[in-house]
């Protein structure tokens, strides 16, 4: 769970993390090196393009493709533009 303080918002970022609270410790890691390798690839792409791209990574690193964090990771690369 995402904890926010008073008067913030919860950003997309947050969201998608909070997912991963579940998997265990390996999994969770290998998440976060895909969500980075995708993110380099499809940054500002369409969600459909971040999605596939996602789940690529994440099944070539042997992880479950449709887990919930990964169209939520997905809305996150495509709403970004860059650094």
């Amino acid at each position: 769970m995402v904890r926010v303080s008073a008067g913030t918002t919860s950003r997309v970022e947050d969201d998608w993390r909070s997912l991963l609270a579940g998997l265990p410790l390996e999994q969770r890691l290998k998440a976060l090196a895909v969500y980075e390798l995708a993110r380099d690839r499809a940054m500002g792409q369409p969600p459909e393009t971040a999605a596939a791209t996602l789940r690529a990574a994440a099944t070539a690193e042997g992880l479950d493709a449709g887990h919930d964090w990964i169209p939520a990771a997905a809305a996150r690369i495509s709403a970004d533009t860059g650094p």
